[in-house]
């Protein structure tokens, strides 16, 4: 489809477009997988597949470019789905208010969050929606942060669950956590057991970093306390998620933050070694961020509803995780 095919062909196109094929493009391009889609809709993988390359050859276009290691949708794959998204909602929405009360909810809630967002508000927040919407399914995608706002400007995803420092004025946002980050070496650092270390000591030590550091300021304070410290430059590794700053810090490769709260079992079991500074420092505020341009289709309202219910019945002191074991 090019722009000067003009308006009659879209009419055309209007009438003539199966709107269960944009529905099965929809689902795919949520949990990007065809295997994974099949699953939901209770199809086999070779229909999915099926109607993906018809819908293609109905718009002309590509949609999706995928491989055995990959799945990306093209411009015009993310274009359609922006759409088909918006019109699946509606339609969703419609059948909620015409729904008896009594009726199930089914469909999918897409949740995109940031790496390791290791909160008991969160957990209890899937598990009440599952014990409320047996029926219901539950798809997640991993970003930093700064991946999902793009997203959600570009009307990708309704609502993400990730740390912010500098708000969007487009965005809403609403506050579940506090965490704390200290600095963490492995046990073949030389710094391992001590507890005698001065934060001079630190200097020009190597140092792993989280490469949303870099390219955005959604970790302000670590990035801050960092150059404070004046770790060794460059930095020995960078890594797109907790998950891999913790591996090179337990490898070994050097000092590196991570949230108290999830450092704490390693602390224990003697994988990693608490650093200096021990005061609750580098604070991450995590929040609920929405687009209001965007409704949400009835499920995934129905889980923004509950997860707000399950923060606001939790004191505020017993959202903020500052405790850690301190070596």
């Amino acid at each position: 489809m090019t722009p000067d095919q003009g308006d009659g062909y879209l009419m055309a196109l209007s009438r003539h477009i199966n709107w269960n094929l944009l529905y099965t493009f929809v689902v795919v391009a949520e949990v990007e997988s065809l295997s994974r889609a099949a699953q939901l809709l209770r199809r086999g993988q070779p229909a999915i597949s099926a109607a993906l390359k018809n819908l293609e050859r109905q718009l002309d276009h590509q949609l999706v470019e995928r491989g055995p290691r990959h799945f990306r949708l093209t411009e015009a794959g993310k274009l359609l789905y922006r759409e088909a998204r918006e019109i699946c909602g509606a339609i969703d929405r419609i059948s909620a208010l015409l729904k008896d009360p009594g009726e199930v909810l089914t469909g999918n809630v897409r949740l995109t969050i940031a790496s390791h967002m290791t909160s008991g508000l969160i957990d209890q927040s899937l598990f009440e929606f599952h014990q409320r919407y047996k029926r219901a399914t539950i798809s997640t995608t991993v970003m930093n942060s700064r991946e999902m706002l793009e997203a959600m400007a570009d009307r990708l995803i309704h609502f993400g669950i990730g740390p912010i420092f500098s708000k969007r004025p487009e965005f809403e946002y609403f506050h579940i956590f506090k965490e704390y980050c200290a600095f963490y070496c492995g046990a073949s650092h030389p710094f391992f057991g001590r507890k005698d270390i001065d934060l001079a000591e630190m200097q020009d030590h190597s140092a792993i970093i989280y490469r949303s550091s870099i390219e955005s300021d959604t970790l302000q304070s670590i990035t801050e306390l960092t150059k404070q410290l004046k770790f060794a430059m460059p930095s020995t590794g960078v890594a797109n998620n907790l998950e891999e700053v913790r591996r090179m810090i337990v490898s070994g490769l050097g000092i590196g933050a991570i949230p108290v709260q999830i450092a704490e079992r390693d602390v224990r079991d003697g994988i990693l070694w608490r650093l200096p500074p021990y005061e609750d420092v580098m604070p991450i505020d995590v929040f609920l961020i929405t687009n209001g341009r965007v409704r949400p289709s009835a499920t995934e309202a129905a889980f923004i509803d509950v997860l707000k219910e399950v923060v606001l019945r939790t004191p505020e002191e017993k959202r903020v995780y500052a405790k850690d074991t301190v070596s």
